[in-house]
């Protein structure tokens, strides 16, 4: 679907169009509600993220091909950080040439985590609102991407929401891609430390960027009977 004659191109990570379709269809209902263009390009696949963590470069290289065949001109706007950081910083890494390397950083710098693009854009044109208190989840990839200060500011807007944050001590949730198939057990460890901190806080529960740590987080609480919830950024705006 195109609408206007500029479209930012909607790329939804594998995990939200697999696991929660609704996250990809509440993007699509804000950014009518913006007035903006968007387009999704159908033939999008995984970014490869998975395979590059996993040191799987040769098929990392080959989706991130295919990703700047789909996407390669205009914007793109992701509703993950870890998936936006792949574009970013993972592809021109995994190119074999200058040339595809030179594409690759283009693109990367014209990739918008959800975030920071409705940040840039301004205030929202509505009051969202939420009535308890969250914690701004610092995932990993948001961290090095430089989009937490862009996600407080979107969500400072929205009415009833406080926001709490964790000791930087806890750098990760435990889910780390392929690292929690591979370290089963330490990845569940982690997010039990990380969930007890979240609970030390007093919060409700957290506010994400990225659903795959979501994920993980969700299993991990319903494994100990820890009545915490869990939202990605979209799901409170679009309140």
């Amino acid at each position: 679907m195109v609408k206007g004659s500029v479209a930012l191109k909607l790329f939804v990570p594998c995990f939200i169009d697999q696991g929660a379709p609704e996250l990809g269809e509440a993007v699509i209902a804000i950014l009518n509600r913006l007035g903006a263009a968007w387009e999704y390009p159908r033939e999008q696949t995984c970014c490869g993220q998975f395979a590059y963590t996993l040191g799987d470069f040769a098929t990392a290289r080959r989706l991130a091909r295919h990703f700047l065949r789909v996407f390669g001109e205009g914007e793109v706007l992701c509703p993950s950080a870890s998936c936006a950081y792949m574009v970013r910083q993972g592809y021109p890494l995994v190119m074999t040439d200058s040339r595809e390397r030179r594409e690759a950083a283009a693109l990367g710098a014209r990739a918008w985590e959800l975030g920071q693009w409705l940040a840039a854009r301004g205030p929202l044109p509505w009051t969202p609102r939420f009535k308890g208190t969250l914690v701004l989840h610092r995932s990993c990839k948001a961290r090095q991407l430089g989009v937490l200060g862009a996600a407080a500011q979107v969500l400072c807007q929205v009415s009833g929401l406080k926001l709490l944050a964790l000791s930087p001590y806890y750098t990760c949730c435990g889910f780390g891609g392929g690292f929690k198939f591979q370290h089963p057990e330490l990845s569940r460890l982690m997010g039990e430390d990380y969930l007890e901190a979240l609970r030390a806080t007093g919060a409700q529960g957290l506010v994400s960027l990225d659903y795959s740590c979501l994920l993980h987080l969700k299993d991990v609480a319903a494994g100990k009977g820890w009545d915490l919830e869990f939202y990605h950024l979209v799901e409170i705006i679009s309140q």
